[in-house]
Order: structure tokens, then C-alpha cells, then sequence
């Protein structure tokens, strides 16, 4: 930025003084003298994005990003907060504040626009489905005087080997999109902004597959080469699953959770396993996904199905029969990503449910205890978030978890 009409970023002004950046740096950008990103030329307006199927909507009852058909491109975004030296009131004030600044963020990018005092704005004008989603960890829950019991921490389990640097954060982003170059321009406008109020904890970089309309609903290959994502809950049975109802509610109305675990993946050795292998330690087929116990994708598992010899078709170990849900509890919406860095590669497994404690943890026991897929996988990362519920308009995010505070 050159030194002529330099304003001052409301990063730096949240480092200082939440309450003065609520009222002083918003009201400054509305009244003084508009920035690139408002004049930018180019970029689409509020009203034309609206309209354009490739810019998804921001505002409504559930944050986008998490029933979206899954993008291309996605990167998960972890940071603690700056929050030591401030007493209660002070901490709860700048939670608010970067709840604030983040909804007003993610708006303009999802529409488009560049974020206020972006120096790049044209990189957000292509539609590409970004998405911009986020959720808290139970620590700022606990702050906001929120019972622990809602969301609280993922157990140990069995076979884990976690790393510190792809642990639990005090908050998440969710950035997902067609366009690399679209999203890696989210990602640095949103990580600008947060400099100097908060600390990057992880950025963890993934993708699917080539953005093509064909692709949608039919999964993805990971990198062991099998179709994931097959046989996720749709329609009304997902809504459910992610969101629950007034009988099974998640921790808040319009809210989720979501899991995020890194898993990595030893290609090499599991390069020496045939196809044969490979099938009976996944129970589904490699060529096209099919369960072993039938013919096609979509084909419930069938433990009870018996192959030519009167064998089990899926063994009891196989990762499908461990993974296969129990209950209607354990259903959850899985919407991983692939990644592969140096000297890592392998699946960012994030799975979205109303209660973990009655999906997700039951069956990682199962699978961390027998799984035949254990052999070639190790989880290294492991964090669980409290997704917000959706904005309308005039609202910020979260904006719900302080009126408690302010009665």
C-alpha cells in the first residue's frame, strides 16, 4: 500500500481496542474515502452476485460450505486468538469483534468483492462457489459462558500418532472453491486481517478432483485410489444427521460440529498390495466403488452376504464393515479432501454431525480397534469444532452466543 489515503486496517485497530474497532473503524470506512476494493471497476456488485449461480449465497439458516456440493479446492484455516492480558469483558469484546470483521469478510468474498483495504480485489471477482466457513473451539465457548457439554474434546484413540502443529485451535476456517487462485486470495485477505489479534495455528491444504460439473455427487479418488465419499447421507436424512431437529438438536439451532483429522496415507507400502488386497481390506471395489456384497456404488453394505465358497463377501474387519453406522446416530456428512505435501501425503477426513459423541466417536473406536485399512494409515491431526449457525442479513456470526452475556 502507498502512503497517500493509507486508512488504518481493522486488524490493527482490533489489536488495540475492540469496542474503538466496532464503532470507530467500520463507521470510518463507511464515511471516508473509498478504497480499491470498493471502486475496483471490474468486480461484480452485492445484487449481480445474487444472481449468478456460481457465487454462493452467504446469508441463511446454515452456513455455506457445509451442505454445498464439495468444491475443488479447499484449505482449513486454524488460529488462537489473542486474548491473555484482557479481562472477561475485554476477551468477550474482541471475540465479537473478529466474529464481526469475519462475517463482513466473508460476505464481500463470497460475492466477489475484495475484503475492505484489499490490495489484489480483482483476484475475487471470478464466480467460482467460494465458500467461507466457520466454526469456534470449546474454549471460546467457554469464554461466552457456554456448558462445556456441547461440544467439549475428541478422545484418545488407539493407533493415533497426533502432531501438535494440526491440533485444536481456539477458531476455524473452512475456505473452499473451483479456483485455486480464487481461493488462495480468500485465504490471504482473511489471514491479513487476523494478523496481530490472532496466532495461525495450522493451514491445511486439500483438493478433490478437476471442477467439472460430472463429477458432483459421484465422490472422489483418494489417493490410495478408491472412490470416497460414497454413500453420504442426502436430503432430508442428511439435513438431519448435520443440523438434527427440535428432538435430536445439535449444540445450537442452525448450528453443527465439524471433525477434522489428518490422516496420512503410506503410498509406498501401499503400492506392494494387488488389487485383490486392496478390495478385500477396503470391502469395496477399486475399479468402481461397489460394496463387495453388490454390484453397484450406491449398493448398501451387506455383512451378511456370502461370496462363491460361502465366505463372508466383506470381511468383519474390512474398513466398510468397521466404518458401516450402527445407529441412526452414527450418520454423518463426510467432506474430506486430499493432500500431499513432500514428505507427507494422504486425506483430510472433516465430517460434519450434530453430536460427535454419538456419531463420530463410535465409530473411530470401532475403526481405531480393528481396521484393516490401519496397516497403511495413521491419524496425525485431530481437532473438533462448534460451526455457527447461518447470518441474515444484518447479522454477524455467532451473534446468537452473547445474548446470555447481555441480559
Amino acid at each position: 500500500m502507498g502512503a497517500a489515503n493509507v486508512q488504518p486496517t481493522r486488524r490493527v485497530v482490533l489489536g488495540g481496542s475492540a469496542a474503538a474497532a466496532i464503532g470507530g473503524v467500520f463507521a470510518g470506512f463507511g464515511a471516508g474515502r473509498a478504497t480499491a476494493a470498493e471502486n475496483g471497476g471490474a468486480g461484480p456488485k452485492a445484487t449481480d452476485a445474487a444472481h449468478n449461480p456460481r457465487f454462493q449465497p452467504f446469508h441463511g439458516k446454515y452456513q455455506t460450505g457445509i451442505l454445498t456440493e464439495p468444491q475443488a479446492h479447499a484449505e482449513f484455516l486454524g488460529f488462537n486468538m489473542h486474548l491473555d492480558g484482557l479481562d472477561r469483558s475485554e476477551r468477550i469484546e474482541r471475540i465479537r469483534s473478529i466474529l464481526k470483521m469475519l462475517t463482513a469478510d466473508a460476505q464481500r468474498l463470497m460475492s466477489g468483492r475484495g475484503v475492505l483495504a484489499d490490495t489484489e480485489p480483482e483476484m475475487s471477482h471470478a464466480a467460482t462457489d467460494l465458500t467461507v466457513t466457520v466454526g469456534i473451539g470449546q474454549s471460546i465457548l467457554d469464554l461466552l459462558g457456554h456448558d462445556s457439554a456441547v461440544l467439549g474434546k475428541l478422545p484418545a484413540f488407539a493407533g493415533e500418532k497426533l502432531d501438535a502443529r494440526y491440533g485444536q485451535s481456539d477458531l476455524l476456517i473452512q475456505c473452499c472453491a473451483q479456483d485455486p487462485t480464487v481461493l488462495h486470495h480468500a485465504v490471504r485477505a482473511l489471514r491479513k486481517n487476523l494478523r496481530g489479534i490472532t496466532e495461525p495455528a495450522f493451514a491445511q491444504r486439500g483438493f478433490m478432483h478437476a471442477a467439472h460439473p460430472l463429477r458432483q455427487g459421484q465422490g472422489f479418488r483418494n489417493l490410495f485410489g478408491q472412490l470416497d465419499g460414497i454413500n453420504n447421507p442426502t436430503g432430508e436424512a442428511r439435513e438431519l444427521a448435520v443440523f438434527g431437529d427440535a428432538q435430536e438438536p445439535s449444540w445450537i439451532a442452525g448450528g453443527t460440529t465439524l471433525v477434522l483429522r489428518r490422516i496420512e496415507m503410506n503410498l509406498d507400502k501401499w503400492d506392494e498390495v494387488d488389487r485383490a488386497g486392496r478390495d478385500f481390506a477396503l470391502g469395496r471395489r477399486q475399479s468402481d466403488g461397489s460394496p463387495l456384497s453388490g454390484t453397484k456404488p450406491t449398493d448398501p453394505v451387506d455383512l451378511q452376504a456370502v461370496d462363491g465358497m460361502g465366505l463372508p463377501a466383506v470381511a468383519a474387519h474390512a474398513h466398510v464393515a468397521r466404518a458401516k453406522p450402527e445407529t441412526a446416530d452414527e450418520v454423518l456428512w463426510r467432506r474430506g479432501y486430499n493432500y500431499h505435501e513432500t514428505q507427507s501425503s494422504g486425506l483430510l477426513f472433516a465430517s460434519y454431525q450434530r453430536d460427535p459423541r454419538r456419531s463420530f466417536v463410535p465409530i473411530q473406536r470401532r475403526l481405531a480397534q480393528v481396521d484393516a485399512l490401519n496397516e497403511w494409515i495413521t491419524h496425525v491431526g485431530s481437532a473438533l469444532y462448534a460451526i455457527l449457525p447461518g447470518v441474515a442479513e444484518g447479522k454477524y456470526l455467532g451473534e446468537g452466543l452473547f445474548s446470555q452475556i447481555e441480559q
